[in-house]
């Protein structure tokens, strides 16, 4: 369940939408930050939301 709620609101985001710190948490922990982040960029992320993301990971 848990996993299909990841993926429902990584699709469903786009680049406007603030994606919640828990599912940069779980996507991390699941694929990497390197997967993570290159995917964020492949689907259209700025640096800013990037940055944002990182400073989750922090928190």
């Amino acid at each position: 369940m848990i996993h299909l709620t990841l993926v429902v609101a990584l699709l469903s985001s786009s680049p406007a939408d603030a994606v919640p710190c828990w599912v940069i948490k779980r996507a991390v922990a699941r694929y990497g930050e390197a997967v993570a982040e290159s995917w964020a960029r492949a689907k259209g992320f700025t640096a800013k939301d990037i940055e944002h993301a990182k400073r989750c990971l922090r928190s």
